[in-house]
């Protein structure tokens, strides 16, 4: 199945929507980063590449928009280091508006929130009890995914887990919980960091997986994001490496997938689905900066 990838110089009716873009909304680890760090390239290599694009990007105007499975500590101090002001966190649960200002609130799409409570949506969810059924079910191939921050209990929306498991009967265990939860992808991993209690078969890569609340996504969350904030999604553009990010393309104006994201199942089926969707050209932050530079150039002669 064929999939359009995008050019180095876009012509036509996609240099157009191309050079309308001014808010760039982006998955990180696997995407915009590789190995969680920015100084170093797709290939591993010391890199300069993508905080060389931040400042080309900062210059023309273009606000990007961390939107990410990782949590609020982390992703404040990320925008923070890298000179940005607003994300998206947990898979879409957490919209920071203006981190600087403290502008936030907690986004649980179809599954039933009262703040009023005084508990975390996270908490909500942790009281079913599915927490502790999921580690009885699939001992040494489940876990909480512990580098997120300093541990799972800092996440206020979503469940972090990694491993490898059965997705279908992953979901009907959520169906039995009494809550409007949905079982989310997020990727392959890069690798498993210590400690961990995971005994994954040989040739086993594991993935990283949220428990979330029902209907929330990327997508969703990109349009509660730019309601809030007033953004036309006709100045939106979306990058993404996972089955979890293919949601952001009914959201924005143009998606691209870098082409790691090519070994997630259903991949390609999605892109030819998605006309507005496109492959990078590289993985990872060589496809991110690759993405960016077309981008620019087509605003160059605006």
């Amino acid at each position: 199945m064929s999939c359009s990838t995008l050019p180095e110089r876009a012509e036509g009716a996609l240099r157009e929507r191309l050079a309308r873009i001014r808010y760039v909304f982006t998955d990180m680890d696997g995407t915009m980063l590789r190995s969680s760090c920015v100084l170093m390239g797709d290939d591993g290599a010391p890199s300069l590449d993508l905080v060389s694009m931040l400042l080309r990007l900062r210059a023309a105007g273009v606000e990007i928009i961390p939107c990410s499975g990782r949590n609020r500590a982390m992703l404040h101090e990320d925008t923070r280091v890298l000179g940005l002001n607003s994300f998206i966190g947990e898979m879409g649960g957490i919209l920071a508006l203006d981190d600087r200002a403290g502008r936030w609130e907690y986004f649980t799409a179809d599954m039933a929130y009262d703040p009023a409570c005084g508990l975390t949506p996270h908490e909500v969810i942790e009281r079913t009890g599915i927490c502790e059924e999921f580690g009885r079910r699939w001992p040494g191939l489940l876990e909480y995914h512990n580098d997120m921050a300093n541990g799972y209990k800092y996440r206020e929306v979503t469940i972090g887990l990694r491993g490898e498991v059965p997705d279908e009967e992953a979901r009907e265990i959520l169906s039995r919980s009494g809550l409007a939860l949905d079982w989310s992808d997020n990727g392959f991993l890069n690798y498993i960091s210590a400690p961990t209690t995971l005994k994954l078969p040989g040739g086993v890569r594991g993935r990283a997986f949220n428990i979330q609340p029902g209907g929330l996504n990327k997508g969703r969350a990109i349009e509660r994001f730019c309601k809030l904030r007033g953004i036309d999604t006709a100045e939106t553009m979306a990058l993404g490496d996972s089955r979890s990010d293919f949601s952001m393309a009914s959201a924005v104006e143009v998606f691209l997938l870098v082409e790691n994201g090519l070994e997630n199942p259903g991949a390609r089926e999605f892109l030819a689905g998605a006309d507005n969707a496109f492959v990078a050209r590289g993985s990872s932050v060589t496809g991110w900066v690759h993405t960016m530079e077309t981008m620019l150039e087509a605003q160059s002669a605006v």
